[in-house]
């Protein structure tokens, strides 16, 4: 059963009471948003929108992707998916979505190309769990000593999936969510493994910018 504390803004939950409407069911979401704050992963002067669920540009473009946006990736990854040892994000932020990701898998690494991002990232996430993994570089190089990988997410819209990234995944079950344009609108797609790499398209409807 989901455990929802009492101190959660009434935006929150009720944004929550959607997501569930919608099918979005997995407790696992629900808890691991329940547990980490996005106030300790917004800079100062951006904490007055810690509650709205919106994408925030947190420096110059980089985007802190809203609650709504991350538990629908996430829904479509463990749909996919139900293995959680160990994942890899692609584009770290501030490091919330990290956050969020080390309390379903057992091992996160994520990859920031933006030198600032990765800094204000580090920070947050450096007390934070003994299991998160981080690093400065190229995502679209993945992080091939530490696969092979359960999940692998970009949370941005990608032409093709390069396929250094394709060959670090699980090669019976591993699976990739990211974004992709779609009849000039950008849905959040799948493709895994043990599907023949078949891309597959989810009714969730976002905004992303390419993957650089």
């Amino acid at each position: 059963m989901m455990k929802i504390t009492s101190n959660l803004d009434e935006r929150i939950l009720k944004m929550i009471l959607e997501l569930r409407k919608s099918g979005i069911l997995d407790n696992r979401i629900y808890n691991a948003l329940n547990s980490v704050s996005r106030i300790n992963f917004l800079p100062k002067k951006l904490i007055g929108l810690v509650n709205e669920d919106v994408n925030i540009e947190i420096f110059d473009g980089i985007i802190a992707s809203k609650t709504s946006d991350i538990a629908k990736m996430l829904d479509i990854g463990l749909r996919t998916n139900p293995n959680t040892k160990n994942v890899l994000e692609i584009g770290t932020g501030s490091g919330w979505q990290t956050a969020i990701l080390s309390m379903i898998y057992e091992r996160v690494y994520t990859v920031e190309i933006n030198e600032k991002a990765y800094l204000f990232s580090s920070n947050n996430l450096r007390s934070l769990d003994k299991r998160i993994f981080n690093k400065l570089s190229d995502g679209k190089k993945g992080w091939i000593e530490s696969s092979p990988f359960d999940v692998i997410y970009i949370d941005a819209c990608c032409k093709d999936i390069p396929d250094s990234l394709i060959g670090q995944l699980c090669k019976n079950s591993g699976t990739i969510v990211f974004v992709k344009e779609y009849d000039k609108k950008h849905f959040f797609h799948s493709l895994s493994t043990s599907d023949n790499l078949k891309i597959v398209r989810s009714v969730y409807e976002v905004y992303r910018s390419k993957l650089i």
